[in-house]
């Protein structure tokens, strides 16, 4: 430093240690960092070397403070993230929700049991929310593990059922095919064997025209069916399905129809009957597993902002 600077503590000189890196009061010992030597070496310091993603240095400092303060639970906190390298615990929960093996990680972790046995006070709150959300994650993969068929064919009822798609398709295959069966056997001949009695194949654009309007004047008959086989395979193919589609959205809304997990749908006669019948048969776990995975999500907002006030206090 060109000046000299001075605790802020005991007003004594500042002098560098070489051996940690850091500026220390040769009165009171307290810790100032080299980047800036007024400012004191301390949680709020390392609180934002993670907030903008400086994990290695977050980490030097943590060691340090770590040295005079081992049993500190918010460094204990702070060590943890900077090791795994996120900003916040509710990230890292976040990112490794669908993630047993991280999350038993994270519960095993030594430094987390630091923090749950801080007897200071100062992260008992997160740390009571990490475990509820620890027991709630745990008890929402089991359910999906056992019941992972029957949580999935809740989705049918946003989404036809992979039957029912076939049966729909189905008709329209069978028109196209008619159709393609019908020119193929009378349409094409019939062309060819005017084209044939005519000076031969088709030479030029002009002639085909001609070809062609001689075979509408013999064969009316042939040409009305065509058109109208044609229309109906483009009707089945492109209309047809989305008219269907949305009446069966509506009908989905309207709680008029239900798809079983076999992929059929069923009609439900009346909105006020009792449709338990048509759920799938361990609705009682699927109903679980949602209430699980809706607790997760807010004990995951509930960490979030317990943390937020953290780091207001760093």
């Amino acid at each position: 430093m060109d000046e000299i600077r001075v605790c802020s503590l005991c007003a004594g000189k500042l002098e560098l240690n070489t051996l940690i890196g850091f500026y220390e009061c040769v009165s009171c010992g307290k810790l100032y960092t080299v980047e800036e030597a007024e400012t004191p070496l301390s949680l709020s310091t390392v609180s934002r070397l993670i907030q903008d993603h400086k994990y290695d240095e977050a980490q030097e400092n943590i060691r340090v403070l770590l040295q005079n303060d081992p049993d500190n639970a918010r460094l204990q906190l702070y060590s943890f993230l900077a090791r795994r390298r996120f900003s916040s615990t509710a990230q890292f929960l976040s990112v490794s929700a669908d993630n047993e093996d991280q999350l038993m990680q994270m519960k095993d972790d030594p430094i987390w049991r630091t923090i749950r046995q801080d007897s200071s006070g100062q992260c008992s709150k997160l740390a009571g929310l990490v475990n509820e959300y620890f027991d709630a994650q745990v008890e929402r993969r089991s359910l999906r593990r056992q019941f992972g068929s029957d949580i999935k064919s809740r989705e049918i009822l946003e989404h036809p059922a992979p039957n029912e798609k076939r049966l729909r398709t189905m008709p329209q295959f069978l028109v196209f095919l008619l159709s393609l069966l019908f020119w193929g056997a009378i349409v094409i001949p019939a062309s060819l064997k005017i084209a044939s009695d005519h000076h031969g194949f088709v030479e030029d654009w002009s002639r085909t025209q001609g070809y062609y309007r001689r075979l509408a004047d013999e064969d009316t008959f042939i040409f009305y069916v065509s058109a109208i086989i044609v229309a109906l395979t483009l009707l089945t193919t492109f209309l047809v399905p989305v008219i269907r589609r949305r009446i069966r959205k509506k009908q989905l809304r309207n709680g008029k129809i239900r798809f079983l997990r076999n992929g059929t749908a069923v009609r439900i006669s009346s909105k006020n009957q009792d449709r338990t019948e048509y759920l799938p048969p361990n609705a009682a776990a699927v109903k679980k597993y949602e209430e699980l995975d809706s607790r997760c999500k807010k004990i995951l907002e509930a960490i979030r902002h317990e943390e937020s006030h953290l780091l207001d206090k760093a």
